[in-house]
């Protein structure tokens, strides 16, 4: 049987950043000392349809250990057909775990997909076995492939079909289709699409198991675990079935996003 753990969140010393003081869908926000922003507002975050069931790479996860069927508690790693910037460092090669999240890899073998019992803050230390700290957290809880029906597929676009808002961008997407939450019913379709030039990253919710993320966490954080950002994390903000969340690098701030991160007026 496996047991939840409760961790402490881990605390990081860094320099302040500016967080927008709304809990609104439509807020920019900064929660990193990076100066990622985050947002679901459409206008710059706007949903498309997305759909890897004809085509791009079946992916077939390891389990974690011996205990676990690997479509409960696995990985499966890959190399990107481009690197990817993420926190300043560029990555080739990433796994993705069955419970909802994906992590960039120095070299293979590092992560193991085993962290069901996400934490409930970001930057937290993983507490799988094997464990890589660059995480994008799409929608981390103890999740399963084993139902009929589930699939874990990826797929590289020269040119993406999910349009970025600076422009056309190759982009590379991971697909969870038909998965379930244990413990809840209803099945999930979350897509993560990481855009290759802007660094952007793009969370898409197509369906929604009944819990709606409420005890899941979306977000991101550094190798280390030394910087991180949440969006929702157990029911924090508010998950939409036919919505996305998106996260913009510094190095490419959103258009307008600057206008709204002052929108309380206190722009320096």
């Amino acid at each position: 049987m496996k047991t939840r753990l409760m961790f402490l969140p881990l605390i990081v010393l860094s320099a302040p950043a500016f967080v927008h003081a709304g809990t609104g869908r439509n807020d920019v926000l900064q929660g990193d000392a990076y100066g990622h922003r985050i947002s679901a507002d459409a206008s710059l975050c706007p949903y498309a349809v997305l759909d890897l069931s004809a085509g791009g790479q079946t992916l077939n996860p390891i389990a974690a250990n011996g205990s676990v069927a690997a479509l409960d508690d696995g990985a499966a790693e890959f190399e990107l057909a481009q690197p990817f910037a993420f926190y300043g460092a560029t990555w080739q090669r990433m796994a993705v775990s069955t419970n909802g999240y994906i992590a960039f890899l120095a070299e293979t073998g590092l992560e193991d997909g085993g962290d069901f019992n996400n934490d409930p803050y970001v930057p937290s230390l993983p507490d799988n076995a094997r464990a890589a700290g660059a995480r994008v957290l799409a929608y981390h809880d103890e999740l399963s492939g084993e139902d009929a029906g589930a699939t874990l597929r990826t797929a590289h676009f020269a040119s993406c079909p999910r349009a970025s808002v600076f422009g056309d961008e190759a982009c590379s997407v991971v697909e969870w289709k038909n998965w379930t939450r244990i413990g809840s019913s209803g099945t999930l379709d979350a897509a993560l699409v990481l855009y290759h030039t802007s660094g952007a990253i793009a969370l898409q919710y197509a369906a929604l198991d009944a819990s709606a993320g409420s005890s899941a966490c979306v977000g991101i954080q550094s190798d280390g675990a030394t910087d991180g950002l949440n969006w929702s994390c157990n029911g924090a903000r508010p998950l939409v079935a036919g919505s996305a969340v998106c996260l913009f690098d510094p190095s490419h701030l959103p258009p307008g996003g600057s206008d709204l991160l002052f929108a309380d007026g206190f722009e320096p």
